[in-house]
C-alpha cells in the first residue's frame, strides 16, 4: 500500500498542472480559430470601388436588400461618340434608352455561392443591352475576378482592381 500512496499523491499533485495545460491548449486553439475566421471574413469583403479591367469605369459594390449590387460610379474612358452624357441606348426597354450610364446599376442579386469568396447574380452590359449570369470571385483583397456567362456555356472573365474612389464626378 505504501508504494501506491506516493504515486497517487503525485498524480493528484499533477492534476492542476494538467488542467492548466489543457486550458492553455484549448485557449490557443480557440484564438487560432478566431484568427482564421476573422481573416476569412476580412478577405471576403466584396464592398468597395472596383476599377474595371480596361480602366474604363469604376463600379461601386454595396449591400442592397439581402444581396449586393454594383453601380457605375465613374466613367473614366468613354468609348462612345456621343456629346454629353452617355446614355443606355442599347437597353431592350425603349423607355429606358435615355437614362444615363453614370449611376446605372449593372450588378444585381449578388448572393454567396458556397465559397466564402464567391458571389453569383446578374450583370447588365450597357454596350449590348443584355444581361448575363455573373460570378464574382475575390482572388485577393484587391483583385476581383468577374465572369459573365450566357447559358453557362459561353463565358468571358476579367479582373477588376479595388481602388479608392476617384475624386472626379465622372466624365459623362
Amino acid at each position: 500500500m505504501r508504494l501506491l500512496a506516493p504515486n497517487y499523491l503525485e498524480a493528484e499533485a499533477l492534476k492542476p498542472a494538467k488542467v492548466i495545460m489543457w486550458r492553455k491548449f484549448t485557449a490557443l486553439v480557440f484564438i487560432t480559430g478566431l484568427t482564421c475566421l476573422t481573416d476569412a471574413a476580412m478577405a471576403a469583403d466584396l464592398t468597395g470601388v472596383w476599377l474595371t479591367a480596361k480602366g474604363e469605369s469604376e463600379i461601386e459594390i454595396a449591400p442592397c436588400g439581402d444581396a449586393f449590387c454594383g453601380k457605375i460610379l465613374q466613367i473614366l474612358k468613354p468609348h462612345n461618340s456621343q456629346n454629353g452624357p452617355a446614355l443606355d441606348v442599347n437597353n431592350p426597354d425603349p423607355a429606358l434608352r435615355n437614362q444615363p450610364i453614370l449611376g446605372l446599376t449593372i450588378l444585381t442579386g449578388l448572393k454567396p455561392a458556397g465559397d466564402p469568396n464567391e458571389w453569383q447574380g446578374s450583370v447588365y452590359n450597357p454596350d449590348d443591352g443584355k444581361s448575363y449570369d455573373v460570378t464574382l470571385t475575390l482572388k485577393h483583397d484587391d483583385v476581383l475576378k468577374v465572369e459573365g456567362c450566357l447559358a453557362y456555356i459561353l463565358c468571358d472573365s476579367q479582373k477588376w482592381t479595388r481602388v479608392a474612389p476617384t475624386k472626379l464626378q465622372g466624365l459623362y
